[in-house]
């Protein structure tokens, strides 16, 4: 029988160890199955609501210039408004630290019902008054007023006041004006780190745009370069036409010509493409609608592009001196070794034992069919409360991190500073080299533009072939986008330059100001 019975529970655990893998398995793909079909349906049931569709109408189309592309984004701009949203967020913080250091007024109580031998009907109302002074004190204040209430064979109605005033101050730890008002302190810092690293953002993001709005005038400039590209390409062509007709050149001109011609129509539809593109996107960078119609248009701009631009006065020692002294980041990095400093001070403090000094008076009434404030004679206590703790591990453990954090928050203030002189000094390095690269395609052009003349010339002279001013005229379209590119360049980097050394400037307006604007665009005419 107990060689039966051992079969049985053998065979019990063999199906149990054997198939619960596949009994698991196959619950899993079930459960997978019935939610995945479930959820199928819903999925495919969902709409958005009609009101998403909805979009408004803009008749008129916008022209943006610089100044009001920058000033639109840095109104509308998403990341923009949750940069600013932040430092709401940090000065709500620092209220609530201010609220805690204020008087703050309460008003509580209750009604309760008990049944048993005698029902009875209870409340109370309670007010009471805290308040904490700066060097770590706090003041209670507490008036309670309960009521009792028989309605059996007891008909006694009762009401009694209470009165309470406690005074508590910490003699050790936790005493010290600095010590109490460190939350409020770091709290009114971390508001001042905030609204820096919003104002470098601000300007970080309005050169961004300026970079962006540059390189559209930049594209738009080029549609019309390949459109006229496109022209003299045609010219050739039909010229070909004629001369092919004449005997005076062969069919095969003829075709390289209109090959070439094919090639120009499709660059200028393809760049005419990509600006529209890119104008989209543009849009949506600024934080407005991409239905609505805008016109890139800045006059200041495409005339620093035709005129030519000129070598900016820079100086790289008084760069970085700028930016050294007036780098918000780097002003913030400064300002974390002082809060690391605190923090060690907060850490020694904590070593200290704990003596504090408690203070009350308390006082009530007795017992009246009616509501009363005849205090009876009040109660004082006083009295010092204490903690000597021998193991002081956590503390000491506290003490020694603060130290490594005051060493850290150092050597974080010295690597910024050090980025700070890097970023400078490439930015000076990209802006020399942009300006070497705005010379070298700025002679280009002018060489490309004379090969194009010459050919021509020797072309019609027959002394030259439709290969070779083919060739002379592609290299003319090369060099005159590259000068263009090469003129953006610059400007953005200069742009960069600027920002690296905090020398962006955005007045309330959010219109760029200063000197250094109108060394790039001239005066700003502000609509």
């Amino acid at each position: 029988m107990k060689k039966g019975y051992f079969y049985i529970i053998g065979g019990l655990l063999f199906i149990l160890c054997g198939c619960s893998v596949k009994y698991h398995e196959k619950s899993v793909e079930k459960d997978i199955k019935e939610i995945w079909d479930k959820n199928y349906k819903k999925v495919e049931e969902k709409k958005l609501p009609d009101s998403i569709l909805e979009e408004d109408v803009f008749p008129e189309t916008r022209v943006l210039d610089l100044t009001s592309a920058i000033k639109i984004g840095l109104e509308n701009n998403r990341t923009y408004k949750s940069r600013k949203e932040n430092v709401y967020i940090k000065i709500l913080d620092y209220t609530y630290q201010k609220y805690l250091l204020k008087e703050r007024y309460g008003i509580s109580g209750d009604i309760s019902s008990e049944k048993g031998g005698d029902e009875t009907v209870g409340a109370d109302l309670n007010f009471n008054l805290i308040k904490v002074l700066s060097n770590g004190a706090q003041i209670t204040f507490d008036i309670t007023k309960d009521f009792l209430k028989y309605f059996t064979g007891n008909k006694e109605k009762d009401f009694q006041t209470f009165l309470s005033l406690n005074f508590f101050q910490p003699i050790l730890r936790g005493a010290g004006r600095d010590i109490a008002l460190e939350n409020l302190t770091q709290a009114e810092r971390n508001v001042i780190y905030e609204i820096r690293d919003f104002l470098r953002y601000e300007r970080q993001l309005s050169t961004e745009i300026a970079k962006k709005y540059l390189s559209l005038v930049a594209q738009k400039k080029n549609i019309e370069t390949y459109r006229r590209n496109y022209e003299f390409l045609k010219k050739i062509r039909e010229r070909n036409e004629n001369l092919a007709q004449a005997g005076r050149i062969s069919p095969m001109q003829v075709d390289m010509a209109n090959q070439d011609e094919y090639s120009a129509s499709q660059r200028w539809i393809t760049a005419s493409n990509n600006y529209k593109n890119a104008v989209d996107s543009f849009k949506i960078y600024l934080g407005i609608q991409p239905t609505e119609k805008i016109e890139i248009e800045d006059k200041q701009v495409e005339d620093v592009l035709s005129k030519g631009i000129q070598k900016f006065d820079i100086d790289l020692t008084s760069g970085t001196e700028t930016a050294l002294k007036n780098r918000l980041d780097l002003i913030t990095y400064y300002d974390m070794v002082g809060d690391a400093e605190r923090q060690v001070k907060i850490a020694i403090n904590n070593l200290k034992g704990t003596l504090n000094l408690n203070m009350s008076i308390e006082s009530g009434t007795e017992k009246k069919s009616r509501p009363t404030f005849d205090l009876t004679k009040p109660e004082y206590s006083a009295g010092l409360e204490f903690k000597l703790p021998i193991d002081k591990l956590p503390e000491r453990n506290a003490y020694k991190k603060s130290l490594i954090s005051l060493d850290r928050a150092k050597r974080s203030f010295e690597e910024k500073k050090d980025n700070v002189k890097l970023e400078v000094i490439e930015n000076y390095r990209n802006l020399e080299e942009a300006y070497q690269s705005h010379l070298i395609q700025r002679n280009s052009l002018n060489l490309a533009e004379k090969r194009v003349d010459s050919t021509d010339l020797l072309f019609q002279a027959g002394r030259a072939e439709t290969r070779d001013l083919l060739e002379a005229q592609n290299a003319y379209l090369s060099a005159e986008t590259s000068l263009t590119s090469a003129s953006i360049n610059y400007i953005s980097a200069y742009l960069d330059y600027l920002l690296s050394c905090e020398m962006i400037e955005v007045d309330i307006e959010k219109i760029w100001k200063g000197d250094k604007y109108e060394e790039i665009f001239g005066k700003i005419d502000k609509k």
